[in-house]
């Protein structure tokens, strides 16, 4: 029959092993444990083994059963395992000796489950796939074996992301260390010890480079993995690999290797690298890796719901809401029955950061009771993302005024200044006098004088480059200021941002309040930038002539008004600021 029982006498140190014939079709088997004790000792300790299949190139890890069962005089246990069939299934039960004095008796009956849903292997890359085109995937579930039920719930809990190296190197490693001994036979054949020796392989390195970006304002749990190269000892292509991750500061944040799968990392808003290092006598087998792709596993902050129906029609229009329809629920199947079931997209948002061409992974829970063997992998690929419908608020862009003709020269004189800024200084401050003369309260001019104050280089007259920058900078800041003609009223801008920004709806409502608020946060990020330069070169200064202090204190002061770390946009920004509030902390 489809059903065995069977059982089993232990004594200590003596393991006792059946072995199993699995019935065909059958995809789980469940063990059921009863016992009872032989003596009058404490409750014996077993541990259970149950292995499903030893061939092929599959970790243990990924299907064995493993589990210490504390036995109890007319409880039963449970167990559920995934099995192969035609295979054999071996149970083997063992009395853990050191705290069993006494022998034990354990009935185990044996039951053999099918839903004829996934494929043969116990593992298997064929997970179920939603593609970017289609709202659905189908599969049926069948019943050859026995009743089962059918409890089923399908769900997204992670995005995987391929990456392609943007940068790799090969080279020889050490001559010391990274060589590989000869064999025994080249060392019998070889005429001397000393020739011996030099019979050794030398290692080659080679370092690829991976780029991604993490974007939107909360942490995203990481995890970068090489699945090509992945769970593969004695029969790995290469004789050792090894991948770090890195932040846009080059600290190390996590580091894994080829079997075990590191921790997921929390990752804020900002660029990361992953660097892998592959090992191997051969410089051409590396030469052909070097397009080897690496994954990035991100954790979805919430799962993302599928919804499972048995009709085509709502599988296929998962969007509409108001017709009646039901997801699939909990239902028996009779023996020898089939039913057809499919797998809908989810009907939530994405992430925002979710790119066309990532993979969503989750899992399909046959029976929520028993995910544990009649769990599937379910993929489903990040589709276009949709174009946002214009509100009626909206300007079109044949609305929106165009620059009149002073504008636009008056833009390209600028960047043809930004050109100038490291090839000819003379001829830049010619422009840079013109254009004040002309605009001397634009925005954008100020913030091109400042990057000229920081990037340009410096005059061959100058002695020291701090303090030339920091005059600079300063002239930019003074000319800033409206007792100078300047475009910027730190009151006037301090009032402004004291209350609450107008809303959307109230900026696209009104011109001049949209264009009151642009005008006012392109002043207040000049202001920022320029406080934190000046700081900066007054901390500079300050660290080689202590009479500069007074000078850095003055502009710190200034700077906290207007700076902290929440508002800066970049990890650089802030690092610099932790190191100028540092400096005036001394």
């Amino acid at each position: 029959g489809l059903d065995i029982a069977t059982t089993y006498e232990l004594v200590q140190g003596v393991p006792n092993r059946r072995f199993l014939t699995v019935p065909r079709g059958a995809e789980y088997a469940t063990i059921k444990l009863r016992g009872r004790k032989l003596g009058t000792s404490t409750s014996p300790r077993v541990l259970v083994h149950a292995i499903p299949f030893v061939g092929g190139d599959m970790p243990n890890s990924e299907c064995q059963l493993k589990r210490l069962y504390a036995m109890k005089d007319g409880v039963e246990e449970e167990y559920h395992v995934r099995v192969k069939d035609g295979s054999t299934l071996e149970l083997c039960l063992q009395l853990l000796w050191l705290a069993n004095p006494c022998p034990a008796s354990i009935e185990a009956d044996i039951e053999f489950h099918s839903l004829d849903i996934r494929s043969s292997t116990l593992i298997s890359s064929q997970p179920i796939t939603i593609t970017a085109a289609k709202e659905f995937a189908r599969l049926g579930a069948s019943t050859p074996l026995r009743s089962e039920k059918l409890n089923a719930s399908c769900s997204l809990k992670s995005v995987r992301r391929t990456l392609r190296p943007q940068s790799s190197a090969i080279k020889l490693g050490l001559a010391d260390l990274d060589v590989q001994p000869p064999s025994d036979a080249e060392v019998r054949s070889s005429d001397s010890q000393q020739s011996a020796t030099a019979l050794g392989t030398q290692i080659y390195e080679m370092r690829l480079g991976y780029k991604f970006s993490i974007e939107g304002d909360k942490e995203i749990k990481a995890r970068p993995s090489i699945p090509s190269l992945f769970a593969q000892i004695y029969d790995s292509p290469v004789d050792s690999q090894l991948w770090a991750l890195e932040d846009s500061n080059s600290q190390i944040l996590a580091y894994g290797g080829a079997i075990h799968h590191a921790d997921p990392v929390s990752l804020k808003k900002g660029d990361y690298t992953v660097t892998l290092l592959i090992r191997h006598p051969n410089r051409d087998v590396l030469e052909t890796m070097k397009n080897t792709p690496c994954e990035i596993s991100l954790t979805l902050p919430d799962a993302l719901t599928c919804n499972l129906y048995d009709e085509l029609d709502k599988a296929s229009t998962p969007g509409l809401k108001d017709d009646g329809r039901s997801p699939l629920g909990s239902i028996l199947l009779h023996k020898g029955s089939h039913k057809d079931i499919y797998v809908s997209r989810p009907m939530e948002d994405l992430p925002a950061w979710v790119a066309p061409g990532d993979i969503l992974v989750g899992s399909l829970v046959l029976d929520k009771d028993k995910e544990g063997v009649t769990s599937m992998d379910v993929l489903y690929v990040a589709p276009p993302k949709p174009k946002k419908e214009d509100s009626e608020k909206e300007k079109s862009d044949s609305e929106e005024k165009p620059d009149s003709l002073e504008d636009v020269v008056f833009k390209a004189k600028l960047d043809h200044m930004a050109k100038l800024r490291a090839k000819n200084a003379t001829l830049y401050q010619e422009h840079a006098t013109e254009l004040k003369k002309e605009r001397p309260s634009s925005v954008p001019l100020l913030s091109e004088l400042l990057s000229f104050a920081l990037e340009s280089p410096v005059p061959s007259t100058e002695l020291s480059e701090e303090k030339w920058r920091a005059k600079e900078v300063e002239l930019v800041y003074n000319a800033m200021q409206n007792t100078n003609d300047g475009p910027i009223n730190a009151t006037t801008l301090a009032q402004y941002f004291g209350l609450n920004e107008p809303d959307k709806d109230e900026l696209e409502a009104d011109d001049e309040a949209k264009k009151l608020n642009k005008e006012m946060k392109e002043q207040r990020k000049l202001l920022r930038k320029t406080l934190l330069s000046r700081a900066a070169l007054a901390g500079d200064i300050a660290d080689k002539d202590l009479s500069a202090e007074a000078g850095l204190s003055e502009a710190v002061t200034e700077l906290k008004k207007w700076v902290s770390a929440a508002c800066l946009e970049n990890d650089k920004e802030k690092v610099k600021l932790a190191i100028i509030l540092a400096r005036h902390a001394r």
